[in-house]
């Protein structure tokens, strides 16, 4: 056993905390919904996010609102299994805070960048204040990209945007998350090393096969909506996923037309994508297969496997009660709700 993991431990408590995950029969009465404040009721009533929720009065909490409380119940798992680890291993789970962070700096970027008020942002953040940055105010009294980025500098995130300027961010938006997502899935790759090789394995397995189906999803959209050439669509490439080498990467890259691409997608990864008409389902048809993996991983209880599947499986409920939100919003059926989720009801 690991010293630094104390795997029955940390799997008895994520056992416990497995129960206050939806079951298929739950997701069915949500689904039955018709209102953010009902989804909120709902939520005030359920195990993990009503702590959260009951901070707030329901008829305050609007749509996004409520977006930034089931965000925010992520990184507070997070943490609280952050007490069970030390060393490499509390710098690997520690990293996947990272993600919450990059999102709240792209947001104030992105309002730095069109000159927008940001006196009430903070309400919208939803990163760590226990392991997050700590220069939190002197990013918010930034006016330009220029001094924000500069403000950035020690951190990890300086390297990843400090050849960005004013007009990068305004007119290709895409370039600031493209650079900070590299940087999220290098950290935890590089940061896996650190772990037993057995540990070590599985996590660069379930990591990098999220990697592959990214890589698909961007070259994807970039050849079909964004005008920008084949080098720069592979410098924008993630090369340490499972399956998608770097020379496979360059020929997804650089194919003639979307149909030889989907061919190509598919035959590198085993798998289809692209089945659905809409691209507004294929963030559900990656994340469908990345849970039908999770479901499939083995653990004898003495590996990171239970930790690493709660964290994904968390994600994907919360994605899932977000775009019911966003469904409720819209005033879609059931059937057509049914559609956006991952959970198959």
């Amino acid at each position: 056993m690991n010293p630094f993991a104390a795997y029955r431990t940390i799997n008895t408590k994520l056992k416990s905390r497995r129960k206050n995950l939806l079951l298929d029969k739950e997701w069915g009465k949500v689904l039955e919904l018709k209102s953010v404040s009902q989804v909120t009721d709902f939520l005030k009533k359920r195990p993990g996010y009503k702590n959260l929720v009951n901070e707030h009065r329901i008829d305050e909490l609007h749509r996004t609102d409520l977006e930034v409380i089931l965000e925010r119940y992520i990184v507070k798992e997070i943490e609280s299994m952050l007490h069970y680890f030390s060393g490499a291993y509390k710098e690997f789970f520690k990293t996947f805070l990272m993600e919450s962070e990059i999102n709240d700096l792209q947001l104030l970027l992105r309002s730095i960048s069109r000159n927008e008020n940001i006196d009430e942002i903070e309400r919208f953040f939803t990163h760590s204040s226990k392991y997050g940055l700590s220069i939190y105010p002197k990013l918010l009294g930034c006016r330009t990209v220029v001094q924000f980025i500069e403000a950035l500098k020690g951190t990890v995130y300086y390297d990843a945007l400090k050849t960005m300027v004013q007009e990068d961010v305004i007119k290709r938006e895409f370039h600031m998350e493209m650079k900070l997502y590299i940087l999220f899935y290098k950290e935890l790759m590089e940061k896996a090393e650190g772990l037993s090789p057995k540990d070590k394995e599985i996590a660069r397995k379930m990591i990098g096969t999220q990697v592959d189906f990214i890589n698909v999803q961007w070259i994807y959209r970039a050849i079909k909506y964004y005008d920008i050439s084949p080098e720069e669509i592979l410098i924008y490439s993630m090369p340490f996923g499972n399956k998608l080498t770097y020379q496979k990467l360059k020929n997804l890259s650089y194919v003639k037309n979307l149909e030889e691409f989907k061919k190509l997608a598919k035959k590198y990864l085993s798998y289809s994508l692209f089945e659905e008409e809409n691209d507004a389902f294929l963030d559900r048809v990656i994340y469908k297969h990345i849970y039908q993996y999770i479901m499939k991983l083995n653990d004898n209880g003495e590996s990171i496997a239970t930790s690493l599947a709660y964290i994904y499986t968390l994600y994907i409920e919360v994605q899932d009660l977000i775009a019911l939100t966003e469904g409720i919003r819209y005033t879609l059926s059931e059937n057509e709700l049914k559609k956006y989720l991952v959970h198959t009801i």
